[in-house]
């Protein structure tokens, strides 16, 4: 029974007609330049919650942008643009 599962999965994955599932774009803000827009795409589909977290957590900006490979200036943007308290 396991067999006809994989050869299942094997076949899907092998149709030409099935599309791949296309990654989610996001939506301008905004309240953003396009300075720091370019960077969105680096902190997850919901990048205000992550640097949220990664600030209630007690990481500094140089951290989250050593983390992430950004440019500090972008996450110390990100933070005052959206209010997010913590060590700058």
């Amino acid at each position: 029974m396991t067999r006809k599962i994989i050869n299942l999965d094997s076949m899907r994955q092998g149709d030409p007609k099935r599309r791949s599932p296309q990654p989610e774009l996001q939506r301008p803000r905004s309240e953003l330049s396009y300075e720091l827009q370019k960077y969105l795409h680096v902190l997850g589909p919901a990048p205000k919650r992550c640097l949220e977290t990664l600030a209630d957590l007690g990481l500094t900006d140089p951290e989250i942008a050593r983390y992430f490979q950004i440019p500090t200036s972008i996450v110390t943007a990100l933070r005052l643009v959206w209010n997010i308290d913590g060590e700058i």
